[in-house]
């Protein structure tokens, strides 16, 4: 179903993007369900292996001979199967809960395209429509082309996204499956951080993808930032208790803005600080706590002045996407409205979105 807001001409667009929202959909009830019977399953035996280990020392400890080393032989065969189960089922506790956070990443970052995408479409119908009743029906008519045209690219972001979340749900699978069938071996199964929201990933999320970035993206030229000076920076605390210095008040009262918001749910469209939040919302709120306004959308958000690279990035820039924006804070760390608000470590990937650059909004 296409956003309420979408109107007769939009909501055919926007379509394949609800759409694909409705395919991303986690039940989290069921999720937690299968988490809790596995993690009962290591539980029990892991109490059953404790038995099979006493057992064993009192065998070696009372009986001697042909007997006993069968008996013991029987055990360790017994614990060695236990712990290949346990061991399965830990693997399938972690691949259910990155699962899930693949799939919530890739459905904010569809939400955020959906979101980009009407914020643009919309005043391209309203100059169609001016243009159509003052009778400059050719004028019209390109306006209209440039919506089909914004609505291919649209359909494009739907498209990487949903494969990405695809790709990388595979590699679960094939996780799982011991990738080709190999028998799980001894030890917990590992785990990678999905992205974010991290993946880098989407909007959201989540967070992060480990993967490539999606391919290039267009760039407004812009002047290069200009390095802190010693001594000119503004101090800022971050939650791990390590200090940061910002490279003018602007930018360190966006950073404190930004981090008030930690926990507070994503949002699609959100605009309401300590309700809910998009990941524009976010940084355009912290930045209007700083005093300075930025463009309500992430493609538009790529303002100011550009940083070269992550070595020379600042508390306060900016990590922008072609559908997604984060604040660096310092230390490595990015702040974003994943679902919910959260820190997490700084990428360039985004759920198979092109990475547009680093900028410094105060310039």
């Amino acid at each position: 179903m296409a956003p309420p807001n979408a109107g007769p001409v939009l909501a055919p667009l926007v379509e394949p993007g609800a759409t694909a929202q409705t395919h991303l959909r986690t039940d989290n009830g069921g999720i937690n369900a299968v988490k809790d019977a596995h993690g009962n399953v290591v539980t029990r035996l892991d109490g059953t292996q404790q038995v099979v280990n006493t057992n064993n020392q009192n065998v070696n400890a009372n009986w001697q001979g042909q007997g006993a080393d069968r008996a013991v032989g029987d055990q360790q065969s017994q614990g060695g199967q236990f712990r290949d189960i346990s061991t399965y089922s830990t693997q399938v506790q972690s691949a259910v809960q990155e699962a899930s956070g693949i799939l919530q990443v890739g459905q904010n970052t569809n939400q955020q395209a959906i979101h980009d995408f009407m914020n643009r479409a919309a005043p391209i119908m309203e100059a169609a429509a001016g243009l159509r009743a003052a009778g400059k029906h050719a004028d019209a008519a390109a306006k209209l082309s440039d919506l089909a045209k914004l609505a291919d690219d649209f359909n494009g972001q739907v498209k990487i996204n949903l494969k990405d979340v695809q790709g990388q749900l595979t590699g679960v699978v094939d996780k799982i499956n011991g990738a080709g069938g190999n028998r799980p071996k001894s030890g917990g199964g590992g785990t990678r951080t999905p992205s974010a929201y991290t993946q880098g990933g989407g909007g959201g999320r989540s967070g992060g993808s480990s993967g490539g970035g999606g391919g290039a993206a267009s760039k407004k030229r812009l002047p290069a930032a200009i390095p802190m000076q010693p001594g000119t920076g503004v101090k800022v605390n971050l939650p791990d208790g390590s200090t940061v210095e910002a490279p003018n008040e602007t930018a360190a009262k966006a950073v404190r803005a930004a981090l008030t918001q930690l926990g507070v749910p994503y949002v699609w469209g959100g605009t309401s600080p300590g309700q809910g939040l998009d990941c524009s919302g976010l940084t355009q709120y912290a930045y209007g706590e700083g005093g300075m306004d930025l463009p309500r959308t992430s493609r538009e958000q790529d303002i100011g002045a550009e940083v070269p690279n992550a070595d020379s990035l600042l508390p306060g820039d900016l990590v922008c996407w072609e559908g997604h924006v984060a604040m660096y804070i310092g230390n490595g760390q990015i702040v974003e409205a994943g679902d919910p608000v959260q820190t997490g470590p700084l990428r360039t990937t985004n759920s198979g979105m092109p990475f547009v650059g680093f900028y410094r909004p105060t310039g």
